[in-house]
Parts: C-alpha cells; structure tokens; sequence
C-alpha cells in the first residue's frame, strides 16, 4: 500500500479544481504502489482516457476538459516512457485487471525482436514463477519485445506510440546531478547511463555520479567526465551496505560529501565532438515508421526524452505527421501541439 507521504502527494495532484484532464507519467512502478494510485483515482471517480480521447482537444494552455453531458466528471490519462521490461511484468496486468487504457512510448532500437517468453505477474498470481524470477527477468530482457507490444495493442487497453528511436543520453557539463541507485525491481534509477555503457553488473554502478545531461539532438559536443571517482565512491557504498545504503535517508547527503572530499577539481574531464548523436528529424520520422510498420497501428503521439520540448522538436513532430506531443510538467502557452504532464510517480 502506499504510505501516507505518497498518498498525500498523489491527492495533492488529483483533487485540484482544474477540470483539465491530467496525464500522469510513469517508467517503472511497483505492484500495490500502482494499484494504491488506481484505487485513489477510481475513489475520486476519475475517468480513464485513451489517448485518442485527446487528440482533439490540445489548446493554448494544454488539454482541454470535456464538453458537453458528463463533462462534469475529472478525467487521467496514463503514460508509460521508455517500453521498460516493468511495463510487460506489472503494469500490462494491472491495466487489464482494472481494465484502465494507457499510452505506452516505446524506443523502437532498444525492442527486443526475439520470441522468447517472459514471465508478467498474472504468472505470479497463477504460481507459476517466484518473484526472484520476476526480478531476475528485468536483468536478463530490460526492455520489451515486439511480441509483448503485440499482445497489449490486441488487448485494445494500450496505445503504443514514439518516444524517440534512440533516446540517446548525453552529458553537458561537470555538474553532478545525483548519484546512479537502485529503484523499481532494484534496477538503476539512470537507466540510459547503464544501458549506454553496455549493461555492467549493478553492483559496479551504485554511487557512480550521474552529470547534466540531455537528449542527444540538443547537443553538439559531450562532456567526458574524469571517471576516477567512481571507483571510489562505488567503494564507499559497497563498504556501507551496499544495496542495504541507499535505504538510509541520508544517502545522497552523504554521497555528496563523500565526492567533494574526494577533491576532484570542478569541470574535471573534457568536451568532445559527439561522435554518435541523433538527428531530430530522423529520430521522431523513423521511431514513427517503426512503430507502425511493426504493429500496423498508427501511431499519433510523441513522448519527448527528458520532456524536454526545445529546439525545434515541435515544427519536427509536425511536419512527421504526429497529432500532439508529450512534454513536461508545465504547460507551455506557444506550443499548442504539445500537452503537460503530471511527475511521475516511481
């Protein structure tokens, strides 16, 4: 169940006086963490939406609320950014159990083309798998496989649309964020940064800084961090309990004190060329294509990497022929193509 600091933070967004509908954005989410978040909605009597229940309605200020009879009644729309390996083991069964639409972004180059079957929670709740192998299955497929997509476009409860082709992470400066640590299924919270680098073990990863970053399109050269730290403040965690740290409320209190004791100068590491970037215009066409090409569904929405809506991405996201995007947390009044979101919840 949720605690109470939660529930707080989810009343807080759902119980306001707006009548826009709200989009909820999510990437991971644990079993009773996303039920507690339903059952909070269906109790304050919202409306689930699909996402063609928006296409029409974008404006100046972000989606607009329903007209007409019944328009009263508040209305979510749920979204789902990256088409992680969570989305097929919790997320697909807890929609059809509660029967609740939702839009799924996925990254066409990081789905598995394999017709290898994993294992979800209905397979847990049947006892069929154990819930290490649940967890183990994270590890072993991160993202979904076209085959998974597949059955939950069947379903008619999931939407599967763009989140870019690549998604590509890049750094932009020495400015440390946060530190890489363990969420939904113990996996990293900085999922690109440990994709990116090939998948290394995770215990290797926890405490490693996490710097500035954006979306690749929106750079042109990449901060290469003095990677000599790492080791040492990954030692620190594993010296202080490892996995078992980041559970301490301190945690990244402690972790920035450790790295500026380590002394390592400001703006250690150098600017590069990027070598490996992701064209906008290609990135938002081809992630479309594919979407559509494999699932022969259409695929009108684009969910922006870091919600970051900038630089061009809307007059891209037109002229490819998407009907709304997916952006931030707040509206932006001279983008009327591209609707808010709500923070995520994981």
């Amino acid at each position: 169940m949720m605690n109470a600091w939660d529930k707080a933070r989810m009343l807080w967004r759902v119980i306001g006086p707006s009548r826009q509908p709200k989009v909820f954005s999510f990437h991971d989410c644990l079993p009773d963490v996303f039920s507690g978040y339903i059952d909070l909605l269906l109790s304050k009597r919202y409306r689930f939406l699909k996402g063609s229940d928006l296409a029409d309605r974008i404006g100046s200020r972000g989606f607009r609320a329903a007209s007409g009879p019944g328009s009263k009644r508040r209305e979510a729309l749920m979204t789902f950014d990256d088409g992680r390996r969570n989305c097929w083991t919790v997320i697909f069964p807890l929609l059809k159990k509660y029967r609740i639409p939702a839009i799924l972004f996925v990254i066409p180059s990081r789905i598995a083309d394999t017709n290898e079957s994993y294992p979800s929670l209905e397979d847990y709740w049947k006892g069929k798998v154990s819930w290490e192998n649940l967890f183990l299955s994270h590890r072993r497929q991160p993202y979904l496989t076209w085959r998974e997509l597949e059955a939950m476009r069947d379903s008619g409860l999931v939407e599967i649309c763009s989140h870019g082709m690549e998604h590509r992470i890049v750094g932009v400066s020495a400015r440390v964020l946060d530190f890489q640590h363990p969420g939904v299924y113990e996996m990293p919270v900085y999922f690109d940064e440990w994709y990116q680098a090939g998948r290394p073990p995770l215990d290797s990863q926890w405490g490693i800084p996490v710097y500035e970053r954006t979306w690749a399109p929106f750079a042109s050269n990449e901060f290469d961090p003095d990677r000599r730290a790492d080791a040492t403040i990954n030692d620190f965690v594993k010296k202080n309990g490892g996995y078992l740290f980041f559970k301490k409320k301190d945690w990244r209190r402690r972790l920035f004190e450790f790295h500026r004791a380590q002394k390592v100068p400001h703006g250690s590491g150098r600017f590069r060329k990027l070598a490996h970037g992701e064209d906008l215009a290609w990135s938002v066409t081809e992630s479309r294509a594919a979407v559509e090409r494999r699932l022969k569904v259409p695929c009108p929405f684009f969910s922006a990497p870091l919600y970051l809506v900038q630089n061009g991405v809307i007059a891209s996201l037109s002229a490819a022929g998407y009907k709304a995007a997916f952006g931030g947390f707040k509206p932006r009044p001279r983008d009327r193509f591209c609707g808010p979101r709500k923070p995520s919840f994981d």
